[in-house]
């Protein structure tokens, strides 16, 4: 039953949602970026201070991708690069030179690396890490094959450059590079900006967006990863339409709007039980499970409270109901649960026209 109690569940919500992004140490902002093939094409990175992932792919082996970001000197940069399939098995394995400004000596750098007049390269070469790591946050894993923390020895504008090769010891290796140009598959990378985790109210809310687009960069079929959600849904609607069938149907608009939301929140729940068993099947059991068990309470929890009142006779759509309902909605954004609709039922659940009257 959805009632004013719920207000009483903001205060634990606000704080395991401050909490868990300190706790974890890949809560990244993720970032799509474009097409950024050269120096003067390079995707800009705000606030390198701040722990961004950049998730994205190699068109091409014989060319890189190109970040570019603007620091002070004696400033930290911490980078690191991910894949989100073993080297050993997929045979890509992606490196990333940092180019620095008035750097006199540096690395040499591949033939097909542009460095701009001025400035050197200090070249991180990949390595197979041998195993994934999991990630608690979304739940989800990566392969980390290299990473790099050092002071910016002077003023200016810093680039990394991510470029790949294909392992010599992998089957790939006797392919043409031709070939593998088309394998966006084999070529996907991640790379990680920044140390300082933090999130603006619009990246919260877009995490659900974003995550499923990791899940695509990680290689998932974007059906599967709706489908425990949708079996829900349809599971749950077949349930509703057997009760309205004996005369135990929801008993106006509300209810039903409410009961859609709640089966979305549940389907979110089961959704993140999928995710987490796919990933154990990578990275086996991990700690950091229990971040993800955070986010399936969450998700049980409005779920059951908004079904609890969609399901019953009583109560009655009142005010104090009402707000019960739109803050359910507005957490569940802040929780990633209900993929949206969730939150757009449950909102439009206590906006609806009340078709009975009553006290609270």
């Amino acid at each position: 039953m959805v009632k004013i109690r719920l207000v009483r569940f903001v205060p634990i919500f606000i704080t395991l949602l401050v909490l868990v992004p300190v706790g974890t140490a890949l809560a990244h902002s993720p970032v799509f970026p474009g097409e950024n093939h050269s120096p003067a094409t390079a995707y800009h990175i705000d606030d390198p201070v701040k722990s961004w992932a950049i998730y994205d792919e190699l068109d091409h082996l014989d060319e890189g991708e190109y970040y570019e970001f603007s620091v002070s000197r004696g400033e930290k940069i911490q980078l690191a690069l991910l894949t989100p399939e073993s080297p050993a098995e997929g045979g890509f394995l992606p490196s990333f030179a940092l180019l620095i400004p008035e750097m006199t000596q540096g690395d040499e750098a591949p033939d097909h690396i542009e460095v701009p007049a001025g400035y050197g390269a200090t070249i991180i070469e990949g390595r197979d890490p041998g195993r994934a790591t999991y990630e608690g946050f979304s739940p989800g894993w990566f392969y980390e094959v290299a990473n790099m923390t050092t002071d910016a020895p002077v003023d200016g504008i810093y680039y990394v450059v991510v470029f790949g090769t294909m392992q010599s010891n992998d089957t790939h290796a006797n392919e043409d590079d031709e070939n593998h140009d088309d394998d966006h598959e084999a070529a996907r990378y991640g790379l990680v900006v920044g140390y300082v985790e933090s999130f603006t109210p619009i990246e919260l809310i877009m995490v659900q967006y974003s995550v499923q687009k990791v899940y695509a960069w990680e290689g998932q079929n974007q059906f599967v990863t709706l489908l425990p959600i949708i079996l829900v849904l349809v599971i749950g609607g077949i349930i509703l339409y057997l009760r309205s069938r004996k005369g135990r149907a929801p008993k106006d608009i509300s209810k039903w709007l409410a009961s859609l939301a709640g089966l979305a929140f549940l389907g979110s729940g089961a959704s993140i039980v999928y995710q987490m068993f796919l990933t154990f099947s990578v990275t086996g059991l991990h700690g950091q499970a229990m971040i993800t068990l955070i986010f399936f309470v969450f998700s049980v929890i409005l779920g059951v409270a908004t079904l609890r009142y969609a399901v019953r006779d009583k109560p009655i759509l009142t005010t104090r109901r009402r707000i019960g309902l739109a803050i359910t909605g507005l957490i569940a954004l802040f929780v990633w649960s209900g993929l949206y609709l969730g939150t757009a039922l449950a909102i439009a659940a206590a906006l609806v026209p009340s078709h009975s009257v009553g006290k609270d």
